[in-house]
C-alpha cells in the first residue's frame, strides 16, 4: 500500500497542513519510531543511557519554544501521516473498502514488544481503539467517544511484521455506533475486537469530565469522558 493510497481515520480535530509540513513531520516521526525501537532493544548500558538522557534534555530544551495549545499541534491531527503522526501508536495505514468497511496494514515495532516476539496486549488494545474509533468517525459529523471496547486475543501478534487489518461498521443506533475489527497474519486471526462509540452533540463539547461538567473548547485536554447517552 502506498502512502498516497492510505487514508487516516478518526482525527478528532484534523489540522490543515501543507505538503512541506507533512513531509517534514512524517520524516521526524519515522526517525522517532526508529529511535524508540532501538531503545527498546538495548541491554543495560549505563554510559549509553547517560549520554542519551543528556541529549534528550537538550532536545527538549530546543523544542519547548515551539510548543503550543492542543488545537495548533501537529501530533494526532496530521491525517496524512500513519497513526496521525503519533509515535505512541503502531504504524497503521487504511483504505476504504466500501459499505462502511476499511482494510489495510499495521506494523508493531520493537517498542511495542510484550515478550516472546509478540506485541504487548495493551498496544493491541490501543490499536483497536484507534482503528475502531476512526471507523466510527466515518459515520456522521460529530466527535466520537469510546463507550465500550472488548478485545479477544486469538494468537500471538508478532512485532516487526506487516499484518493485515480490517474494520467495519456493524450497526448504527442513533448516536451509538457499533464497530468490529480484526488483525490477521497470512489469513490467521490474531486478535479481534468490538466496540461501541457515541457521537457527541455540540453542547457536549469533548464529553463529560470527572467534575461532572462538559469540557468545552478545541484547546481543552481530552481526558476521560463520562457521557450521557
Amino acid at each position: 500500500m502506498s502512502q498516497s493510497d492510505a487514508v487516516e481515520l478518526g482525527a478528532m480535530v484534523p489540522g490543515e497542513f501543507d505538503a512541506r509540513e507533512v513531509d517534514s513531520y512524517a520524516a521526524m516521526v519515522r526517525a522517532l519510531r526508529g529511535v524508540q525501537d532501538v531503545i527498546a532493544s538495548l541491554g543495560a548500558v549505563p554510559a549509553a543511557f547517560d549520554a542519551l538522557a543528556e541529549e534528550l534534555v537538550g532536545l527538549r530544551t530546543r523544542l519547548e519554544p515551539y510548543a503550543g495549545p492542543e488545537h495548533e499541534q501537529a501530533w494526532g491531527r496530521m491525517v496524512q501521516v500513519p497513526a496521525r503522526g503519533r509515535a505512541m501508536a503502531p504504524e497503521l495505514q487504511m483504505i476504504p473498502a466500501g459499505e462502511g468497511r476499511f482494510e489495510g496494514t499495521v506494523r508493531f515495532g520493537r517498542w511495542f514488544l510484550g515478550a516472546g516476539g509478540a506485541a504487548h496486549g495493551g498496544a493491541i488494545a490501543l490499536l483497536f481503539d484507534d482503528l475502531l474509533g476512526g471507523t466510527a468517525t466515518s459515520v456522521g459529523a460529530g466527535l466520537k467517544r469510546t463507550l465500550f471496547l472488548h478485545v479477544d486475543y486469538r494468537a500471538l501478534v508478532p512485532i516487526s511484521a506487516e499484518l493485515q487489518v480490517e474494520a467495519w461498521i456493524e450497526s448504527v443506533d442513533g448516536r451509538k455506533i457499533h464497530t468490529r475489527g480484526r488483525i490477521c497474519q497470512e489469513g490467521v486471526v490474531c486478535a479481534e475486537a468490538k466496540a461501541l462509540f457515541l457521537e457527541l452533540t455540540p453542547s457536549q463539547g469533548w464529553g463529560r469530565g470527572a467534575s461532572g461538567d462538559f469540557v468545552q473548547g478545541a484547546a481543552s485536554q481530552h481526558g476521560s469522558a463520562q457521557i450521557d447517552t
